[in-house]
């Protein structure tokens, strides 16, 4: 029985997808609201998370984002991370977390109850730097890793690099490499981080008031060896937003829509996807507040 239960939390941390157990997929969530409606863009207007270049702080004052939502598997996610100005370079730091606490063990004799039940957590803290140089703008971010499944746990450390660039007729290319890096034996197993290419473009459009930014990004991941694209669009009216993305890869495809307002200081945007899959309907919530 114990030979049993350990083989059955190997492969579930290994070999199951994050329906299962959180594993180092945690690393390729969603950060917040804007991520899961628009698809993680890495060009300019994009998303920070997956392009340390396009961390910008306000010049005038930092700012404190929070964020909680729901993955599919019924995981939750939340995080909170603060930006502001340090000398010439923006700096993010960052704390994200992702768990399930209802995971089942079961044998092979039929009942209406578990044997037991346990948790799996992932948690990155970390900081990241973006610079304006004379070809763009380049960032870099460094993260702490925590993995843990039943009384199993792994640690590692993970680097991500990217760079962006606006030109003056609305056009902005950026490009990212995530997650390089290596986590510490996890019971007789060593995980493998995430590896994620990302190249993508985005154009500035104003249609009759509404400001739009349209992005159309590719991403490779190690993780299940398959090539992914996305489209998204923010579209802002004075202090309403209005954001819509749309993936696709050879395994499935996923429509995720959004909205929110700014009002002076303070943001809120929620975000919500339906896939193809049957599996869950992933949500986020983010606030925003820029610090006086």
């Amino acid at each position: 029985m114990g030979l049993t239960f350990r083989i059955f939390i190997i492969y579930l941390t290994f070999y199951c997808s994050g329906l299962s157990a959180i594993g180092t997929q945690f690393l390729t969530f969603p950060e917040n609201a804007y991520d899961l409606a628009m698809g993680s863009h890495v060009s300019f207007g994009g998303s920070a998370s997956v392009n340390p270049a396009l961390i910008e702080a306000a010049q005038s004052s930092p700012s404190l984002y929070f964020n909680s939502g729901q993955w599919y598997g019924d995981i939750r996610m939340s995080g909170v991370s603060y930006v502001h100005k340090v000398g010439n370079y923006n700096n993010k730091i960052f704390l994200r977390q992702a768990g399930v606490t209802d995971l089942e063990y079961r044998d092979d004799r039929p009942s209406d109850d578990p044997s037991t039940t346990f948790a799996a957590y992932g948690f990155s803290i970390g900081s990241g730097l973006s610079y304006k140089a004379s070809i763009g703008q380049i960032g870099a971010t460094i993260s702490a890793l925590y993995f843990t499944i039943y009384d199993q746990h792994s640690t590692g450390v993970s680097i991500d690099l990217g760079y962006s660039n606006v030109f003056n007729n609305g056009w902005g290319i950026g490009a990212s490499l995530l997650n390089i890096g290596t986590a510490s034996k996890f019971y007789q197993e060593k995980p493998k981080l995430p590896t994620r290419i990302l190249a993508g473009v985005s154009k500035d459009l104003v249609l009759n008031n509404i400001k739009n930014k349209f992005h159309i990004t590719s991403e490779f991941s190690s993780l299940n060896d398959a090539w992914k694209i996305k489209i998204g669009n923010y579209a802002q009216w004075k202090q309403i937003r209005i954001l819509g993305g749309f993936s696709t890869t050879k395994h499935s495809t996923s429509l995720s829509i959004g909205s929110g307002f700014v009002y002076g200081r303070f943001g809120v945007t929620y975000a919500i996807r339906f896939g193809s899959q049957d599996i869950g309907v992933p949500q986020n919530f983010s606030i925003s507040f820029r610090l006086p």
